[in-house]
Formats: C-alpha cells, structure tokens, sequence
C-alpha cells in the first residue's frame, strides 16, 4: 500500500522555514469521520530562531508556543485533537527542550545547523518543522559610509527596476559579551520608510523596500554571518521631484530587539540620497 501523505499548507512568514512532513509508519488506514485525524501541519513559528538559555518568543519578545492544527478529511480543523510536540533529534542530543503539550520551547545549548521540532497526532501522521538555535544579539552595527542613489528613466521593465533600486542597506547583528563579536543567525530585522513615509511599504509609492531580488518586503532575517539587508525601490518618475539633477534623502529606520527591548544601535536611520538623473537614450 502506497503511503498517505500530508502536505501542510505554507504561509509567507516573516522568514523562511523547512516544512516536512509524513507518516510515521509503511502504511495507515484513515478514517473519515468528523473527529479523525486525516492531516496535521505546523503553523509559522513565533520567530525563525530561539536564544540559548531562553524560551522560543514571538519577534516582540513575547513567549509563545509551537502549534500544529489537526485537520479531517473534509479539511475542517479537530480542535480538541491531541497534539503532542517533541524534540525530533532528542536521541542525537540535548539542544531543546519541547513540552509535549503545551508546546513551550527551551534552547539548551547550541547546535551546528538546525534543530528539528515535531508535532504528532495520533501513531499515523507528523509534521517537522526546522528551528535555529542562536545566540542573544546585543549589538546593531551598521556601515559608515554614505549610501547614494541616481535614478534613469524611463523606469520600465526590469532594467528600470534594477537602475532604480539601491544598493543593499545592510546591517549586521552581533554578540560582543565575549573576547571575539560573535555574528547572529536567525534574528529579524525590520526596516521602515521614515522618509518620506511609506508605514505600510505601499508599491504604488514613490518609494518602498525590496529584497536583494526586488520582491517587495520590509523585514529580513540575518544570515549566518549576522548580516541582513534591504533595498530601496524608487519611482524615478515621482521622485525625486524637479529637474535632473534635483537631490532629495530617502530616510529608514532599522529596528531589531531581543525580549520586546531594542539592542545597542538600535533603532538605525540610514539616509540615501538619491539624485534625479536624465532620460537614458
């Protein structure tokens, strides 16, 4: 007998995570009724990452649990389906600690790569999802040097919105409590449009975040070398107002905390100027 699957449905997170899921065993019969379990999935974590020594929290700093949702075959949700959560990798070692059901979860020690959290119900159906253990960030660096912008028009197709983005505005998150800084994987960082104001990075605006890729977004994870980074996209035709040559600052403001406080550096404005240039030919 071939195998029934669940494939849990993937919602857009503030940060990428690693979905797998699966039986637990060759083959499983399962039912149909309104209470039976016939698939399980794991919602978003509260945050991409959990601090050593600390209990995994939302990005505000708020404590939150790990959760899964049971569904039946009709794709109804079994509220009362009993979940329980695990440490996947607890045979290999002791880097979480995951109350099987509330869903609380304690890092214990750091690890290389990912630890694994699942989610069960039922000796038929699983869900793993990929957690990173890091370190506490208490430091905001960011570069020195001054960031600028010319804009081309005509701002059309691909070309336009590459000429017309800037260079990444990066940043880096860091632990200095030892001897060496120490980078910090797996943190969100927020970027926000002060000037001129863009709160909800509207597309249609003059001026609004992208990714290194142009994909719209105002928040970033850092990387394993504790770096994160946004661009901006302007609308040459809109700004900046005037003649080429007309010189006007883009301003935004970076934000990272740990347990709902901003770190040192934090929050950051970065300024870009940004210089109308000509009618390319």
């Amino acid at each position: 007998m071939t195998p029934r699957r669940t494939t849990p449905r993937l919602v857009r997170r503030l940060l990428p995570f690693t979905v797998v899921a699966g039986p637990l065993f060759a083959c499983a019969e399962i039912g149909t009724g309104v209470e039976t379990p016939a698939a399980i999935e794991m919602t978003p974590f509260p945050s991409p990452s959990v601090v050593v020594g600390d209990t995994l929290r939302t990005v505000g700093g708020v404590v939150a649990p790990v959760v899964a949702i049971v569904r039946n075959t009709a794709g109804d949700a079994i509220s009362n389906a009993p979940v329980r959560y695990l440490y996947a990798d607890f045979n290999r070692d002791s880097a979480l600690s995951v109350d099987s059901v509330t869903g609380i979860v304690v890092a214990r020690k750091a690890i290389a790569g990912e630890a694994r959290i699942a989610a069960r119900v039922g000796g038929s159906l699983q869900v793993i999802r990929n957690l990173l253990v890091t370190i506490a960030p208490d430091t905001l660096e960011a570069p020195a040097q001054p960031f600028t912008l010319t804009t081309t028009l005509p701002d059309t197709g691909r070309q336009g919105a590459q000429a017309n983005a800037s260079q990444s505005l990066q940043v880096a998150l860091r632990n200095i409590k030892g001897a060496v800084p120490t980078p910090v994987n797996g943190w969100v960082v927020r970027y926000g449009l002060r000037r001129p104001l863009n709160a909800s990075n509207d597309t249609t605006a003059a001026v609004f975040l992208v990714d290194d890729q142009g994909r719209v977004s105002a928040i970033d994870t850092t990387d394993a070398s504790g770096n994160a980074g946004r661009r901006i996209r302007v609308r040459a035709a809109s700004f900046p107002a005037g003649a080429a040559g007309t010189t006007d600052t883009v301003e935004v403001l970076v934000e990272a905390s740990l347990r709902g406080q901003p770190v040192r550096g934090a929050p950051r404005l970065i300024r870009v100027a940004v210089r109308r240039g000509a009618i390319a030919p």
